[in-house]
């Protein structure tokens, strides 16, 4: 492995390595794969929506898909220009340019974006929360916890009836009661939806990653 600088993003947070763990992270396509469900998801011909994904992964796998067009939000520029920069090997060359053929990403407030696309009326056909994990807590409580509701309640009304997914990362598998609480609080929004779950092991979590992706239920 070489010791060549790697930026990751965990969550909200960027982590830098040096040395020989380097490279581990820009390995972790089946972290990308899970959070798309990848090959049972037809995104060719798509509008999609993805909140966060400051490092570019996402958007560069979905690009490869055909999809009609992608918005990706993110509020860290500082981020996105470090990954665009030492990480090229996980966002290709979509970060070199904001505005694409068949996608834009904006440096903003996803939550804000949302609310505007809401009183528009605009929806789409997926909707991806690539934003922070789910908490370690005892109750479904606290500010994280906040956030997660919010940034859940505001997706699923912009996901489209019928057809539309939201999908998201979760936790590692093992954390039984962090998921399940997640769960509920899909369940406790007021639109209704038909949930899965899958996991795939992700090479520098060194542990099975949980995936979530939520279809709304037609009107």
């Amino acid at each position: 492995m070489s010791s060549k600088l790697c930026l990751t993003l965990h969550g909200p947070s960027c982590v830098v390595w040096y040395g020989p763990i380097a490279n581990l992270a820009e390995q972790d396509l089946p972290y990308t794969h899970g959070l798309m469900n990848k090959e049972k998801e037809d995104f060719a011909g798509k509008e999609i929506l993805i909140l966060g994904g400051g490092d570019g992964a996402l958007l560069w796998e979905l690009l490869k898909e055909k999809p009609k067009f992608v918005t990706m939000i993110d509020i860290d520029d500082v981020v996105m220009k470090a990954c665009r920069k030492h990480m090229k090997s996980v966002c290709g060359t979509c970060m070199d340019n904001y505005d694409g053929e068949n996608y834009k990403i904006i440096v903003g407030d996803a939550i804000a974006y949302m609310k505007d696309y809401i009183k528009e009326g605009k929806q789409f056909d997926y909707v991806f929360g690539d934003l922070t994990d789910v908490p370690i807590s005892p109750t479904p409580r606290g500010q994280l916890w906040d956030f997660l509701r919010t940034i859940l309640g505001l997706g699923m009304q912009c996901v489209k009836p019928g057809t539309g997914k939201y999908m998201t990362h979760a936790i590692g598998i093992q954390c039984a009661s962090a998921l399940k609480m997640f769960e509920e609080q899909f369940e406790a929004q007021d639109i209704p939806v038909t949930l899965t779950r899958t996991s795939h092991y992700v090479p520098s979590f060194m542990e099975f990653w949980c995936f979530y992706q939520a279809t709304r239920k037609a009107a």
